[in-house]
């Protein structure tokens, strides 16, 4: 993301293309796909939070790795636990919003007696 960028937590060496930021390949496609396909195929919370650590464990301590060895982001101040818990909060927030928003928007039954 940016913010970490613009805090000097990480660094990208290498613009795909000078018009969009540097992290846009990543964090608008590739990490809210998962999600994604996480909340449609995981309908429990318990298998949900299960796929959600297999995820953030796969994104954070083999991913970022291999991003970072073919130099595509350079980690200054952040390291790849924090990702880990990062992936894990995103997903667990994201889902309970979604989870109420659509409790929200489901028809009310309002017959009064």
């Amino acid at each position: 993301m940016l913010v970490g960028a613009q805090y000097s937590l990480w660094d990208y060496p290498i613009a795909f293309l000078p018009i969009i930021p540097r992290a846009f390949p990543f964090d608008f496609s590739m990490v809210p796909v998962a999600y994604m396909l996480l909340y449609q195929y995981f309908r429990t919370w318990k298998s949900f939070i299960l796929a959600q650590i297999i995820m953030a464990l796969t994104y954070a301590f083999i991913g970022e790795p291999f991003c970072e060895w073919v130099k595509l982001v350079n980690y200054l101040e952040w390291r790849y636990r924090y990702s880990f818990i990062y992936y894990i909060i995103v997903g667990i927030v994201t889902r309970a919003l979604i989870l109420k928003l659509a409790s929200l928007s489901k028809p009310q039954n309002l017959t009064t007696k």
